[in-house]
């Protein structure tokens, strides 16, 4: 904030819910320089004792900024203003804060700066260039340690191990100090104490935050129904994930192996063919929850406000983690980047890079694509992702192996095992979404019709399916080419 004060910023905005905090942190920056509070349930304040001041309450956010702009203009104030969004869209308070930042910028006589605190972002197209956003950076190691000490000192809990301080640790990451506080208070008062075993609640606790953003969809996956064994094929990918299960269950002593931190893969392949089962099983293989970003939740109507919306999807996810984030079908939401009238997509895709490059938190992308050669190249590259797997169309073997697992779901295998080799012959070029929607229709058919046998009944459908690689004929042959031109990794083989 203080560089921000600096060089001459009009307005700093901070979008932020924990006014407490902001206001250490304005003080820290401003010392006992003049600073004047306006906010809608006490009016004008005293920001250091946070009392009624002058008109108080009685006094409108319109003119307390008319009386900031003509009354003692030469001296050094701050104005912080709080949850003034339902005022800000307003013509009189919208061209008084769009005069005073142009006075700030152009008035050498001019020294008033406006900082607005925000629980939500709210900025007119008048006054985006005039506007600097600061980020309240998230509690370090060493910080979140102190405030566990706090805690235990406070509640006079001399029995508490610092082995149980470690495995608490990457729990509490993500998060601020604020709900670093409030999962703590919660973990005392439910046994008193403070252990390893208040993990578990910790996280159940983050569930509910992802639930109440309403900018991420939380999965519940079914164990049983969402494993390895449910995929059929992409043995390679298989095989990745169960390594970076192990180190992201045991990363203390990872850590301390200097291991890096796993960021994610990228699965990029034919539509039908298990790209989104196989974040679903990561899920369950990893033993983390599964949030699902969609790219077009994101986009706001106000000026900074999609940006501001993945900054805090994407601070959920953290303060969520461990967890998967899964991008489904990132190229529908990225492809126009660098186009006419692109500037918010292309601020939000250089925000997303950055932190995929830079993240050194337990959340773990998983990012999907029906295509990869309209993403830009930047997102492909190596340090964004840990891997970027190709899923083909399913080989026989694979085509066997999704047989084997769909029929074993609905406990069909034995009666279908005689014809599986016809089967997998008959249904060259077909997907695994195609072979699932084979068996559901011939097992529908022969429960409607008793007198139908179900090998001959499958094999019947089958021949009459249209298979993707018939009615996509040029996307899966313009993929395929992609695919030999690249370096993806292949999911099923190695290369």
């Amino acid at each position: 904030m203080g560089k921000m004060i600096d060089v001459n910023t009009p307005i700093i905005y901070i979008h932020d819910y924990d006014f407490v905090r902001i206001d250490h942190l304005i003080y820290q920056a401003i010392g006992k320089r003049k600073v004047r509070e306006w906010n809608p349930a006490t009016g004008t304040t005293d920001f250091f004792n946070k009392e009624s001041t002058g008109a108080g309450k009685e006094q409108t956010l319109e003119s307390f900024l008319y009386n900031e702009y003509i009354i003692d203009t030469k001296n050094e104030k701050f104005l912080v203003l709080k949850e003034i969004q339902e005022f800000i869209d307003t013509p009189a308070v919208k061209t008084l804060l769009l005069m005073m930042a142009q006075r700030r910028l152009y008035d050498k006589d001019y020294n008033t700066t406006i900082i607005i605190e925000s629980t939500k972002l709210q900025i007119p197209d008048e006054l985006r260039k005039y506007v600097s956003f600061l980020e309240i950076p998230l509690p370090e190691e060493e910080d979140i340690r102190d405030l566990i000490r706090l805690h235990t000192e406070i509640n006079h809990y001399d029995a508490f191990d610092r082995n149980d301080e470690e495995k608490l640790l990457p729990s509490l990451k993500g998060m601020t100090a604020f709900e670093i506080d409030r999962m703590l208070d919660m973990a005392m008062s439910r046994n008193g104490s403070l252990d390893a075993e208040d993990k578990e609640m910790i996280l159940q606790q983050k569930k509910q935050m992802v639930k109440q953003s309403g900018l991420l969809e939380l999965f519940n996956i079914d164990k049983d129904k969402f494993n390895e064994d449910s995929i059929g094929g992409l043995k390679i990918l298989k095989e990745y994930l169960e390594q970076k299960a192990y180190i992201i269950q045991n990363w203390p002593e990872a850590q301390k192996a200097k291991v890096a931190m796993p960021k994610g893969i990228f699965i990029v392949g034919m539509p039908g063919c298990g790209k989104s089962l196989c974040a679903k099983v990561a899920s369950v293989m990893l033993d983390i929850p599964l949030l699902k970003l969609d790219m077009g939740t994101m986009m706001g109507k106000y000026v900074g406000e999609s940006e501001s919306n993945l900054r805090e999807a994407i601070r959920i996810a953290e303060a969520a983690a461990p967890c998967i984030l899964w991008v489904d079908e990132i190229e529908k939401a990225l492809s126009g980047v660098g186009g006419e009238g692109s500037d918010v997509l292309t601020r939000m895709f250089g925000y997303l890079l950055s932190w995929l490059q830079e993240k050194e938190s337990s959340v773990y992308v998983i990012a999907t694509a029906n295509s990869a050669d309209k993403l830009p190249p930047e997102l492909k590259r190596k340090g964004r992702f840990d891997e970027i797997f190709c899923v083909n169309l399913p080989n026989n073997d694979e085509r066997r192996s999704i047989f084997e697992v769909k029929l074993n779901q609905k406990r069909k295998m034995d009666e279908v095992r005689p014809k599986l080799d016809e089967l997998v012959k008959a249904t060259e070029g077909y997907n695994g979404a195609d072979i699932e929607a084979i068996v559901n229709e011939a097992i529908e058919n022969c429960f409607i019709d008793e007198g139908k046998n179900l090998p001959d009944e499958m094999l019947r459908v089958a021949k009459e399916t249209i298979s993707i690689s018939k009615s996509c004929k040029k996307q899966i042959d313009d993929m395929k080419k992609i695919f030999d031109d690249s370096h993806f990794k292949d999911a099923s083989k190695k290369n």
